[in-house]
Order: C-alpha cells, then structure tokens, then sequence
C-alpha cells in the first residue's frame, strides 16, 4: 500500500544490533587500552618497557608502587588535590545550583544566561596570564583560596548550563504548591527543587572534581610553593632531566587515576540519568 511504512525484517534488526555491539566493543578496547596498558607498565622496569612494551610484567616490579608514594610526597600532594577539588565541588554546587534555578524559572529574558555561556567558549589558557599577574598585585598568587578561586570561576558557565537545563523539567505546580502552603521562595528552593535536581547536582559536582583533580596547568602557573603541589604536579615531576624511570612514571599515573576512576564508578549513574534529563528537558 502506497505510503505504508516497511517493517524491518528480524534478519535486519539482528544484523544492526551485531553492528552495533560490534562497534562499541572495538571502541571500548580502544577506549580501554591506554589505561590497562599504564596498569602493565607501572609493574616494570625500564629494560621491561624498552625491551617490549606491550608484554605482561615478566617478573612484576612491585617496589614501583611503594616507591611512588614517597616520590610525589603523597600525603601532601594527595591532600591538596582533595581540598581544591572537594572545595571546589561545593562552591559550584551551590553557586550554579542558583543560577540554573534563576535562568531557568525566575527570569523570562536569556541575557544572563547566553553571557554565563559565553565563559565556556573563551578557553581559560587564554587568560592565565591576566589572572597570574593580577594575583601578585594583590596576593593571591600561592594560596589555596585563590587557587580554589580560579576553578570555580572555570566551572561555572559549565555547571550553569548542565543546571539550567535540568531545571527546566522542574514541575511549576511543585514549586507553586510549597509557595502556596507557606514556603518562602528560598525554602521552596532548597526542600523542593533540590532534591529534585539530585542527577544533575551528581553530573556537575562529578565533572568538576575530575576538572579540578586532573588540571595541570592552572595549579603549574598558580602554585609554585611545594606546600601547594597537588598530585598531578608531583607525578610530573617524576620525569628525569636526561633519562627517566618509566615504571615510576606509570606508578605515579595509577596513582593519580585510581581517584578519579573510583569517583566516576560511584557517581556514574547518577551522571547518565543528569546528562540525559538535561539533554531532553533542556
């Protein structure tokens, strides 16, 4: 019949699922690769690495990994790097979390959210140097607040724009019953809307901390004090001036990944459904 839309046959639909797997596992492995290869080598020695890099570890050099912990001062540098992250985790919950409400509910125009979402398209390389020299001015250069300073106002057109979206899916009847039977607008906010907003909260908070633990510029321009290194400046200075010892290096990248890997596994439910109800809602 004219018109009629053609059913696909079980044979083609079998065909594109097989595609379909087949593709996502060759993504995956490639996806994979880089990370079980440093595992490999962070159990080697340097002939090991040079002689056949791909091979398993014949014999394993465990010592890499109790040898790194003293080499990047782990107890510091580990420190630092959960401070900055965590701390900038909660500030930009809290900050976006408001911005988005008020872009997405509060205001009709889009002036302040099309200027937040300007921040996202100037790449923040570009303003480092600006920023390093205003910090000497006034002092703030080697310090944690302002280190933590400068990943929020990194991450805020970021978590502004995930939020937004999300909080537009927000039901108005939900918002207007709590005012109705007595809420303030801040309380309705925070009893109603934010626990409403639970994914998108877990997306943002998830990303920013792998941003702000895996960042090496910023803190390499920012923290030139030791007290200040983070994890990541330590592992790089693993690296030798004429040689260097590779197993350490990739000791030092397990260490450094183990967090951020751990954090995602934990979150990451949370960070698909967030992604998605924005994707759709906004």
């Amino acid at each position: 019949m004219k018109g009629q839309i053609k059913s696909t046959s079980p044979a083609m639909q079998k065909a594109g699922t097989i595609a379909k797997y087949v593709v996502l596992s060759i993504w995956s492995i490639i996806t994979l690769f880089p990370v079980v290869w440093v595992f490999m080598t962070a159990f080697k020695d340097n002939g090991q690495i040079f002689v056949n890099p791909f091979a398993l570890p014949n014999p394993a050099v465990p010592s890499n990994l109790t040898e790194v912990f003293k080499a990047v001062n782990f107890g510091n540098t580990f420190l630092n790097s959960l401070i900055f992250s965590a701390s900038t985790v909660v500030i930009i919950l809290v900050i976006t979390s408001m911005s988005g409400y008020y872009c997405a509910k509060l205001t009709r125009g889009m002036k302040m959210y099309s200027f937040l979402i300007l921040g996202m398209m100037m790449p923040a390389q570009t303003i480092l140097i600006p920023i390093f020299t205003t910090y000497v001015k006034v002092g703030m250069n080697n310090t944690r607040i302002g280190l933590i300073l400068m990943y929020v106002g990194m991450n805020i057109a970021f978590g502004t724009f995930i939020l937004t979206g999300f909080m537009k899916g927000v039901p108005d009847a939900v918002i207007e019953s709590g005012v109705i039977d007595g809420a303030s607008s801040l309380r309705a906010f925070f009893s109603l809307v934010i626990p409403m907003a639970k994914p998108g909260l877990a997306t943002v908070g998830t990303f920013v901390f792998l941003n702000t633990w895996n960042d090496f510029l910023v803190a390499f321009i920012m923290a030139t004090d030791v007290k200040l290194q983070t994890l990541n400046l330590a592992c790089y200075q693993l690296r030798g001036v004429y040689s260097s010892d590779y197993g350490l290096l990739s000791a030092g990248c397990v260490v450094l990944m183990t967090p951020a890997i751990i954090i995602f596994i934990v979150f990451q439910e949370q960070v698909i459904k967030g992604l998605t109800a924005g994707a759709v809602k906004g």
